[in-house]
């Protein structure tokens, strides 16, 4: 079992000898030669742990980014409240330390190499956006009555002034000094947080589109229902919703689900509502990888109108404009009604078998 565990142990190193290659050589100094000479090592154990430079570079990208989102972590979690989170969170992204401008060239090095590589382009883009469903989030509990659509382009403005200040910064420090950054972003919070007015124009409520907004379904009566993010006064009709429509378990209870969700992206959990009544629930979420749903019911009166397909329609929009590239649901064994459902929507059955573990027992 050591093999294995010393491998992993010399890629470790090996990625973190690249990062320093690359942050005095840039890329085109990186070769597995310097990588070894850096890591003191021969070239030839360069290539028993990565067989090519591209594997090398994949690592330690992919180490990289598992080192800043600790770092993110623990940015996040040393504070108390949402705007502290967001303004701890924005000012680890930026230059302003000896550690973090080392980390800004080597990522600016990758950005460099992933215009030419697809495989290093998409671990780019993942990471990215990983970073924008954090700062959205971030954005969303600081003004919890601002759109999820506003909340995201505020996100992205706040992101795009951290990467334009960490590439400026490291050719031109004297400018883009640590100060001078710090500034830059606690002022751009500071207006974000004080704006009432929306950051651009916005065509319809991104919050409560209406049936027509969502779907042009021929069967569905226009006007009858509309779609709109779940409220606390919901919850003891969500919870006799989901009974009637066999969703609940004994093991699991519907209003802890509820306020665990509420924690959780609370903009991912949707009801829809037709003359005053709550007929159909749809709960979704987004790890940074791939994106769930659950809870989708539609009230027994109310089915055969297409209400099932409009909250999903919406709740595929929702997680795409965070960036998420698959959705993934799970459905009991020998429900054929759901399971045909689902793929006239495009579902197709996954080569998987689902695995689960209690971490804490709501009875």
């Amino acid at each position: 079992m050591s093999r294995p565990r010393n491998l992993a142990d010399q890629q470790q190193r090996l990625s973190e000898a690249t990062w320093s290659v690359l942050t005095e050589r840039g890329l085109p100094g990186l070769t597995l030669r310097a990588v070894a000479e850096r890591a003191g090592c021969t070239t030839g154990l360069v290539m028993h742990a990565f067989p090519t430079k591209e594997a090398l570079l994949l690592h330690a990208r992919d180490l990289l980014h598992s080192r800043t989102g600790e770092q993110l972590d623990a940015a996040e979690g040393a504070t108390e409240t949402p705007e502290e989170a967001l303004r701890a969170v924005m000012l680890d992204a930026m230059s302003l330390d000896e550690v973090s401008v080392d980390e800004a060239r080597v990522w600016i090095s990758y950005l460099a190499a992933a215009l030419a590589d697809p495989a290093l382009a998409e671990r780019h883009v993942t990471g990215n956006r990983r970073l924008i469903a954090r700062v959205t989030r971030l954005v969303q509990a600081c003004r919890p009555g601002w759109s999820p659509d506003r909340a995201r382009t505020e996100a992205l403005s706040l992101i795009s002034l951290a990467d334009g200040a960490n590439t400026l910064s490291t050719l031109d420090p004297e400018t883009y000094s640590p100060g001078v950054q710090r500034r830059m972003m606690t002022d751009a919070i500071d207006r974000m947080l004080a704006s009432d007015t929306p950051a651009e124009p916005a065509p319809a409520p991104a919050l409560a589109p209406s049936v027509e907004a969502v779907s042009t379904t021929p069967d569905v009566e226009t006007g009858a229902a509309r779609i709109r993010p779940f409220e606390a006064s919901d919850t003891e009709a969500v919870v006799a919703l989901w009974g009637a429509c066999g969703l609940t378990r004994p093991w699991n209870d519907p209003r802890k689900d509820i306020a665990r969700k509420l924690t959780t992206q609370p903009e991912l959990f949707l009801v829809a509502e037709s003359e005053g009544a709550l007929v159909g629930t749809a709960m979704a979420g987004y790890d940074g990888h791939r994106g769930w749903v659950n809870y989708l019911a539609v009230d027994p009166s109310a089915q055969g109108r297409g209400l099932g397909r409009i909250l999903m329609a919406e709740v595929e929009r929702r997680l795409e404009a965070q960036g998420c590239p698959k959705v993934n649901l799970q459905i009991r064994e020998g429900n054929e009604p759901v399971m045909g459902f689902y793929r006239t929507l495009g579902y197709t059955r996954d080569g998987a078998v689902s695995f689960g573990k209690r971490l804490i027992p709501d009875v």
